[in-house]
């Protein structure tokens, strides 16, 4: 651009005002666009996204502490100190113009924030459905079926808990020297599959949360960590960590993920098989009517029986309170993103088991 004397202009810069529009804007548009799940699959989840992952948790996995930790203390203290700063510092405006500016601010950081978490690993919520790619059935999900897995699970607690119970059971940062290579078949076994980067798992400043709300563990969207909860049981570890690890492949459904982690823990060694039938026996159970679940209960033998009475222990000393506001948070963030039972999902991981023909029998 040139002046009318042929000086060479600079063009004019978007105001900062535009830029706050911009990202309001955009994140507006993210979150309310229909969009499809093919293309998300294929442009995203498939295209786009393998490549951040490994990126991002290679990363992370370089520092020792959850770096989503410090994210969130630099986020929250920046965004309070910008407040006290802006509110204390005398000026000529009217009150109600400094906070409506703090406030736009702070929007346009939370709208930010939405958008990058979109990108990192967000719009996984949207991709094609696990059940669409595999040989799923819904004909093969009957009471018949499920009440022959959960024979099968007792059978395979039963069978699994002394050679487990041989083993020592590894600390939470040696647990993924056992994981990752059945992570590693479990993916390839998918046909969505990809070959994710497994992420060192970390506890949290959020733990004391955790430990209230009854959560095992939590995927960093930003950064690719893997969070778990310390107070997870060494026979609950392997799953846990799989299940976090099968949303850094991208299952961002809560049963799709479940379902990875399940198939990831058969094709481990003993203590990992047992860990994963551990995670599906409630479930399984859980669907079938009083006189066969005592039918079932009754053939667990004294060790299954403890462990599973030490996990409800554990998830019992979660305080009520803050277990059922943590479920009605999560259940509108789940809703918020497009799954549409919200945190009924987590149930559907026995109809993938039962109805897809991914994995093996144990």
């Amino acid at each position: 651009m040139t002046n009318r004397d042929g000086a060479v202009r600079a063009p004019a810069r978007p105001t900062r005002s535009r830029w706050r529009l911009v990202i309001l804007m955009a994140a507006l548009v993210a979150a309310v666009a229909p969009t499809s799940g093919a293309c998300v699959e294929r442009m995203y989840s498939r295209g786009f996204y393998p490549g951040i992952q490994r990126a991002l948790t290679s990363l992370s996995n370089l520092a020792p502490v959850a770096l989503f930790d410090l994210l969130l203390l630099g986020a929250g203290i920046g965004l309070a100190a910008r407040w006290v700063v802006v509110l204390r510092r005398p000026t000529t405006v009217r009150r109600v113009q400094v906070v409506f500016g703090l406030v736009r601010d702070s929007a346009v950081v939370l709208a930010a924030g939405y958008l990058a978490f979109l990108l990192c690993w967000g719009l996984n919520y949207r991709r094609e459905p696990l059940r669409a790619k595999l040989d799923f059935d819904q004909a093969r999900i009957t009471a018949a079926s499920l009440e022959a897995l959960a024979h099968a699970s007792v059978n395979a607690l039963n069978r699994l808990h002394g050679p487990a119970q041989r083993q020592s059971w590894p600390a939470l940062d040696a647990v993924p020297a056992q994981l990752v290579d059945p992570f590693r078949q479990a993916q390839a076994r998918l046909p969505a599959g990809a070959d994710a980067l497994p992420a060192r798992p970390k506890t949290t400043l959020l733990g004391f949360y955790f430990r209230r709300a009854g959560i095992d563990g939590m995927t960093d969207p930003f950064l690719l960590e893997t969070l778990v909860n310390a107070e997870v049981l060494p026979f609950e570890r392997p799953f846990v960590i799989a299940h976090e690890w099968a949303h850094l492949a991208g299952y961002a459904d809560e049963a799709e993920a479940s379902f990875v982690a399940w198939l990831t823990c058969q094709s481990g060694d003993a203590a990992t098989r047992y860990s994963g039938w551990l995670f599906l026996y409630p479930h399984l159970v859980r669907q079938l009517d009083r006189d066969t679940r005592r039918a079932v209960a009754e053939g667990l033998h004294d060790g299954p029986a403890r462990d599973l009475a030490a996990i409800g222990g554990r998830l019992a000393r979660a305080s009520p309170v803050v277990r059922r506001q943590a479920n009605r948070v999560y259940d509108r963030y789940l809703r918020a993103n497009r799954v549409s039972s919200g945190i009924a999902s987590y149930g559907g991981v026995v109809d993938l088991v039962l109805g897809a023909r991914a994995g093996p029998p144990d």
